[in-house]
C-alpha cells in the first residue's frame, strides 16, 4: 500500500465532514439575445418582451410601445402602464407578456385586466384607418404634362 500525500489526506476528510462538497456551481440564467434592448433604444420607447405562449413556450422579441400599446409579432395588441416593467440584471428593461392576456404579468399587484382596454382599442382603431395617399394625382400630372409637351409641339412644330 503506498503511502498518501497530505493534501490527498485533507481532502478525503474534508470529503467525509461535508458531503454536499463540491458544490455544483450553477450557471446565471443570461435574458434570451432577441429581448435585449440597450440604453439608446430603451430611451426611445423600445422594451424586450418575453412572450409565453399558451403551450408554455418562452421567446423573447423586442417591440416599441407606442400609446402605452404594443404589437407582438403574433398581430396581438397589448397594453402597459409601465408599472410591469422588470429590469434584467438592472440593464435591460423587460416585460413578461402572456399572449392570451391583454396585459402584461404583474408580480405585485392583482389581477386587473380592464386598464389596458382604451390603450388597445386606440392601437387598432389606428392601425385599422388608413390614409390614402395621392398616388393617383402622380398619374393625372404626368397626362396634363404629355398633353402640354404635345400640344407646344402641335402649335410650334408645324403640325405632325
Amino acid at each position: 500500500m503506498e503511502e498518501l500525500s497530505l493534501k490527498k489526506k485533507v481532502d478525503t476528510i474534508f470529503e467525509k465532514l461535508n458531503p454536499e462538497y463540491p458544490k455544483k456551481k450553477s450557471k446565471k440564467i443570461k435574458i434570451p439575445r432577441k429581448a435585449r434592448v440597450r440604453k439608446g433604444k430603451a430611451k426611445r420607447g423600445w422594451i424586450g418582451i418575453l412572450r409565453v405562449d399558451e403551450n408554455n413556450v418562452i421567446t423573447g422579441e423586442r417591440q416599441k410601445i407606442e400609446d402605452s400599446a404594443f404589437t407582438l409579432k403574433g398581430g396581438t395588441v397589448h397594453a402597459t402602464n409601465g408599472q410591469e416593467v422588470l429590469f434584467w440584471n438592472g440593464k435591460y428593461p423587460v416585460i413578461v407578456q402572456e399572449t392570451k392576456s391583454r396585459n402584461p404579468k404583474k408580480f405585485n399587484d392583482g389581477d386587473n385586466q380592464t386598464y389596458g382596454q382604451k390603450y388597445i382599442l386606440a392601437k387598432m382603431l389606428k392601425d385599422a384607418i388608413k390614409v390614402k395617399t395621392n398616388s393617383g394625382s402622380i398619374i393625372i400630372w404626368i397626362l396634363i404634362i404629355g398633353g402640354l409637351v404635345f400640344g407646344a409641339q402641335y402649335l410650334f412644330g408645324g403640325g405632325f
